[in-house]
């Protein structure tokens, strides 16, 4: 693992300095809330895979970054934009753009965030690439919109969570992904396994974050029990309503769909959770979507950038924050 920290601080101060460059040719209107939602942090996890799959298949021309910078434009907007939806206060510990700069202000900057990335794609004339990108932006929005059309539903079928996470989640790391490897000219085959290794962890990603939405503030960096608190349904919730006799769980599932239940109760819920394992149980449903994700990565050629995506799968199954 100590190789990729390595590998990852290296890759990620050339893609910082790219962002950086292209953040300067967006109107100067637009650059301090894009500033603002990039410097609260993050791992580049996205930018990241597109370098390496990039690498992978031999591919070292500068625009490779161009591309990466065109993929995290795409995260950092839906982040603006989700964080606006959920009304959030916070994000990675920093005050969220809308807030400091006003819902509609931040609004527009993310929508400015996501033509940026769309020019960023097309100046590669790369057909593919452009259609890539422009169909996880499509297919996110679509995940999102699900999401929040299914609020406070504390019965969803499971089926029908991991068709919202993979759309507001998965579908853009998969992007980032393929769009590599198609930058990069890989062959189809080569390309259709990239992009499913990328849909697999983004799902591995979606059921972490969501298992630790139950840690403590000081160690994710926002509100624990944020989604409780929004009314989304996650595999914690479901586990949860099993465990509690039938009574407490009808109460519990018709508060939360009224969305009445107190700080208390909430604070109350978290503890449970937590103490049933919950966020465990949650985690170890992510490992059937590694073992695809790495059933995917034996696809692609040997080697050094191979290994190091095995790394990355391993970490977003583990990570703490």
């Amino acid at each position: 693992m100590l190789k990729l920290k390595n590998y990852l601080k290296d890759e990620e101060q050339r893609i910082s300095d790219h962002l950086k460059k292209e953040i300067l040719t967006l109107d100067p209107v637009v650059q301090p809330m894009v500033e603002h939602t990039l410097s609260a942090g993050g791992k580049r996890i996205r930018p990241f895979l597109t370098v390496l799959f990039g690498k992978l298949f031999g591919y070292t021309d500068p625009a490779v970054y161009s591309l990466a910078s065109a993929v995290e434009f795409i995260h950092s907007a839906t982040l603006i934009h989700d964080d606006i939806i959920d009304a959030a206060d916070t994000r990675r510990g920093s005050p969220a753009a809308h807030l400091v700069f006003g819902a509609p202000q931040a609004l527009l900057a993310g929508d400015v965030l996501l033509s940026a990335a769309m020019l960023l794609a097309l100046r590669l004339n790369n057909y593919k690439v452009m259609e890539c990108c422009a169909t996880a932006v499509a297919r996110t929005a679509a995940g999102q919109l699900e999401e929040t059309q299914n609020l406070r539903n504390p019965y969803l079928p499971f089926e029908d969570y991991l068709h919202i996470i993979t759309g507001k989640t998965a579908y853009l790391i998969s992007c980032a992904c393929e769009s590599g490897a198609i930058l990069a000219g890989a062959s189809v085959e080569h390309c259709a396994a990239a992009a499913e290794f990328g849909l697999q962890i983004g799902i591995v990603f979606q059921l972490v974050d969501d298992a630790l939405d139950i840690a403590p503030e000081s160690e994710i960096g926002k509100p624990s029990g944020g989604d409780l608190r929004e009314g989304k349904f996650t595999p914690l919730l479901h586990f949860y309503l099993q465990a509690l006799q039938a009574r407490e769980a009808t109460n519990f599932a018709a508060k939360f769909a009224a969305g009445t239940l107190d700080e208390a109760e909430l604070a109350a819920a978290l503890a449970d959770m937590r103490r049933l394992g919950c966020d465990a149980r949650t985690r170890a449903l992510a490992d059937r979507h590694l073992t695809l994700a790495e059933a995917a990565l034996e696809r692609l050629p040997a080697g050094t950038e191979r290994d190091l995506l095995a790394k990355v799968a391993a970490y977003v199954r583990t990570r703490k924050l």
